[in-house]
């Protein structure tokens, strides 16, 4: 009676625990079926820099919130945060057009709400542009002078003090940065076209451009006639 009763209070817990994990593996199973799956954009629109924004160089974000319905096309677009109205209009535009996969549950497509995030830069060439209120970058189709070959090297009537424009990011990490800059002296003697050659610590690229664009030259001239010149120049950054 002992080994029998044994054996079936073995049987019986058996069964039990067996049952347990039977009743927690549908449970599981039916909490993944009833799992939502988000929609997935499949095509998409970059928004368009608003163009007064862009000639000033503004850069910005914008948060549009809308629904995506079963067939994956965007409902009700409405801008919910953005740091320009004007980006809030462009993102809202740009949003209107994307095409999504739409959300499933239980492999039933549903309309869900959504948030698109759209984000406005401007490429640095263009911000030194508008910093400068000149053309640092420009399409050249002219000869160009190397310095080398010319009689005396070209002074320069103003260079900034480099450090000014050291990078915020890397203020208190006690990092340094020795560049090489190439760029060309037009014949109003402003510097055009620089470029980085060589750098010791990559970060510092911008900083050292942005220097090297507020160097002044006189006017360069071969055989009395301005002329453009190309140099280069190594500049060190100290903390």
């Amino acid at each position: 009676m002992y080994r029998l009763g044994h054996r079936l209070t073995t049987t019986l817990c058996f069964l039990a625990c067996l049952g347990i994990a039977l009743h927690s593996s549908a449970q599981d199973s039916t909490e993944n079926d009833d799992e939502l799956i988000p929609p997935v954009a499949i095509y998409k629109i970059d928004p368009t820099h608003p163009a007064e924004l862009y000639s000033r160089g503004v850069e910005g974000e914008a948060i549009i919130i809308a629904s995506v319905d079963v067939f994956g096309s965007v409902v009700d677009p409405v801008v919910d945060r953005a740091s320009h109205d004007e980006f809030g209009l462009a993102a809202l535009l740009a949003a209107s057009e994307w095409i999504f996969e739409p959300a499933t549950k239980n492999g039933v497509p549903q309309a869900v709400r959504v948030k698109i995030p759209f984000s406005f830069k401007i490429a640095f060439e263009h911000k030194l542009n508008v910093e400068m209120g000149r053309e640092v970058f420009r399409e050249l189709d002219l000869p160009v002078t190397p310095s080398f070959e010319l009689d005396q090297a070209p002074m320069p009537k103003f260079v900034p003090a480099f450090d000014e424009f050291y990078p915020e990011d890397f203020i208190n990490t006690g990092k340094s940065a020795a560049v090489s800059v190439e760029f060309i002296v037009n014949p109003d003697g402003n510097v055009i076209n620089p470029r980085i050659v060589s750098i010791s610590t990559p970060g510092f690229e911008e900083a050292a451009l942005r220097a090297i664009a507020h160097i002044q030259y006189q006017t360069i001239r071969v055989e009395g006639q301005p002329v453009y010149v190309s140099i280069m120049m190594p500049i060190q950054f100290s903390p």
